[in-house]
């Protein structure tokens, strides 16, 4: 390995110590789901977003976190 080489895999080794390891997988999930929440919320679709909390978030009716859920929704659409 000629020095070079060496000094950059120093180099990267620390910038990379102390910081946990990005998991790819997960952050496509998450910016998946965000983009869905993101659209069941300015869809004026009140059952589209009952069902992306149920599927996506997985979220239970009559749950209290459903409910605030919901509550939220509508306060966002000014329905109350």
């Amino acid at each position: 390995m000629p020095k070079d080489d060496d000094i950059k895999e120093v180099r990267a080794s620390e910038e990379r110590r102390g910081k946990r390891p990005i998991d790819i997988e997960e952050k496509r999930r998450s910016l998946v789901l965000r983009r869905k929440i993101r659209e069941a919320l300015h869809a004026k679709n009140e059952e589209q977003f009952r069902e992306m909390l149920i599927n996506d978030l997985g979220q239970l009716p009559g749950t209290p976190v459903y409910e605030h859920s919901l509550k939220a929704w509508k306060a966002y659409h000014d329905e109350e």
